[in-house]
């Protein structure tokens, strides 16, 4: 029998329950700013980890939990150890919710750990290091530990480039504090002690300086055990339904979204807006003058999901003319498809072409491209749009599952050197 690939996650992406907790002690007013791990990378960094348990490794996750003084509750956080599975355990790291003494207690925790775990695993034929690209303090502890180690690849998960690079925009900029050029060092080490990258855009390869090293682009994942709609549309609403799940904010296309949608002439559609931000306020304002429109707020997972399937359309309308957006690929994007509700989004530039067999896209800037792309995607008809949605489901659990990625970051790290 071969043995499982041992494999060290590092993140602050905790165990559900954990995160859950996390959630349940920030102070009153931090969910409004959306303070902490979102929701969308604790999913991501979960998704893989469940995609490697499917494929056999076995799974040590060390994370630094993302708490902060000014958010959350309790001035020292203990050190909680989760078994999950057989082959997963989950190690959160004791912590001091203070400012500066938090990130200097948690890097030397992870250094201490890295280290046990390289001991405990000195034997393995196989070992991989996967650590989130965007932990920067992070980096900086665990690489070192981990120099001349025998039979093991250390890859970096950039989901996030711009909280890595601090400023991607003035890299070149020698008119920088000092906080921001010794930021810029460290990550220039960091990188060059990785032996490969997954990267959620193409684009990312330029911004980082990959040349010689192996990568591989993953714009995102899905669960592989994502709940399935009903058959021949049962569960959809009786009128046209549009969706928007996430961040409420204007520089995310919000507005536009609002806007355009107000000045569709289609007087039984609706918008449904699930979420929280900046734009929420006069959101609701704007519900509760437009019979049209409803803002639903947060509300639970299952319930999202639910209101997904039984959508006519989902709509992803962030601005593709922004320089980030480069590097960005959201993932609601892949949570709509797997939904098997098709998806109306904009073609960002980090959007590989093979997507376009199975969204509908809004076609250019502003609320007047929008009326028209939710006019074109409405022509298509219920039968069409059903249909739509049944092929972007299919092809995600094919080719963008959690277990496929999974399977295609080991492969990487074989060729890194594991």
């Amino acid at each position: 029998m071969t043995p499982p690939v041992e494999v060290l996650y590092v993140s602050s992406a905790a165990a559900p329950a954990e995160f859950e907790r996390m959630r349940e002690r920030l102070r009153p007013g931090a969910q409004e700013v959306t303070y902490g791990m979102p929701d969308a990378s604790f999913k991501f960094h979960n998704l893989i980890q469940q995609g490697l348990l499917a494929q056999g490794c076995r799974i040590h996750s060390l994370v630094g939990r993302s708490a902060s003084r000014r958010f959350h509750a309790g001035s020292w956080w203990p050190r909680r150890r989760e078994v999950l599975a057989e082959r997963h355990t989950v190690d959160h790291l004791a912590l001091p919710n203070l400012p500066v003494l938090k990130q200097i207690y948690l890097s030397i925790g992870l250094a201490r750990e890295t280290l046990a775990w390289r001991w405990r695993t000195r034997h393995a034929s196989s070992r991989v290091m996967l650590i989130d690209g965007a932990y920067v303090s992070a980096m900086t502890s665990v690489l070192p530990c981990l120099r001349g180690a025998t039979s093991l690849a250390r890859i970096g998960i950039f989901a996030d480039l711009y909280s890595y690079m601090a400023d991607v925009e003035d890299a070149s900029d020698r008119r920088v504090g000092a906080v921001q050029a010794a930021a810029r060092r460290s990550v220039s080490r960091s990188l060059a002690m990785l032996d490969g990258y997954v990267l959620l855009t193409e684009q990312m390869a330029d911004a980082l300086g990959i040349t010689t090293k192996p990568y591989l682009v993953m714009e995102g994942l899905v669960d592989a055990l994502a709940v399935a709609p009903e058959p021949d549309g049962r569960d959809k609403t009786s009128h046209p339904t549009v969706v928007f799940a996430g961040a409420l904010r204007k520089e995310y296309g919000l507005e536009t979204l609002v806007q355009g949608f107000r000045s569709w002439d289609e007087p039984e559609a609706e918008l449904v807006l699930f979420g929280q931000g900046d734009y929420a306020a006069e959101l609701a304002a704007i519900a509760e003058s437009d019979s049209r429109i409803t803002y639903r707020g947060v509300v639970p997972m299952a319930e999202l999901l639910a209101a997904q399937r039984r959508a006519w359309l989902l709509v992803s309308p962030r601005p593709a003319d922004r320089e980030s957006n480069k590097y960005s690929f959201p993932s609601k994007n892949m949570e709509y498809l797997v939904s098997g509700t098709p998806v109306l989004t904009t073609r960002l530039p980090g959007m590989p072409d093979e997507y376009l067999d199975y969204v509908l896209t809004i076609d250019g800037p502003g609320p007047q491209a929008m009326t028209e792309g939710l006019a074109k995607a409405m022509a298509e008809g219920p039968e069409g749009l059903r249909r739509r949605g049944e092929r972007g489901r299919a092809f995600v659990l094919e080719h963008k599952s959690n277990v496929h990625q999974a399977s295609r970051i080991l492969d990487l790290a074989h060729a890194a050197g594991a």
